[in-house]
């Protein structure tokens, strides 16, 4: 007999919510079968990251999961176009900042190194960045 990965949770709360009596009617091959077919329903074993905290929050326990993955879902949950919309705007928010950083550190390097690109001509960040150290 093979061992294969199982969630013992999941396959415990099973077993707490099935009938006594049809438990024990149940060959081991039956069991089996059963438990392999709960943890691919749930797909507890598949995920590369798996991610579960919980934590006291104000005299409350809150929890956390991070799972990440591929999706073996035969068909994809429906979305709405109010829920693209705000991810298409989180994603073009985060590349903006990105971009915004990424231009920040290159400004901050190129001042840093002396490096005047147009004369007479200053943005003022880095000299306001050193006056926070005389400050």
């Amino acid at each position: 007999m093979t061992s294969k990965p199982r969630n013992p949770i999941v396959i415990d709360r099973f077993y707490e919510v099935l009938d006594k009596n049809v438990a024990a009617q149940l060959t081991p091959e039956q069991k089996e079968e059963i438990e392999d077919a709960i943890v691919s329903i749930t797909l507890a074993s598949r995920h590369r990251i798996d991610f579960r905290k919980s934590f006291p929050f104000f005299g409350k326990r809150l929890y956390m999961v991070f799972l990440l993955g591929r999706d073996l879902r035969a068909r994809s949950r429906p979305e709405s176009k109010l829920s693209r919309i705000v991810v298409t705007f989180l994603i073009l928010f985060a590349t903006l900042f990105l971009l915004c950083c990424v231009l920040l550190t290159l400004y901050m390097i190129k001042s840093a190194l002396g490096i005047d690109v147009f004369q007479n001509f200053h943005v003022g960040i880095w000299d306001w960045w050193l006056s926070l150290k005389y400050q």
